[in-house]
């Protein structure tokens, strides 16, 4: 989507509100929003890289 002079009130609300949907889903979807969620720091995670790609 795109906003410009001639978009409207309502178009802007439609788009916000498809953009609040669709990331509550993805944050349903991740393991570390969950994480988050539960108050553990992301920076504090050591990461590694996985030895089988």
């Amino acid at each position: 989507f795109g906003l410009g002079r001639f978009t409207t009130e309502e178009e802007v609300d439609f788009a916000v509100a498809l953009c609040v949907k669709h990331v509550s889903r993805l944050r349903e979807m991740s393991p570390l929003w969950e994480m988050v969620q539960e108050g553990i720091d992301p920076s504090t995670i050591q990461w590694t890289q996985d030895a089988h790609h």
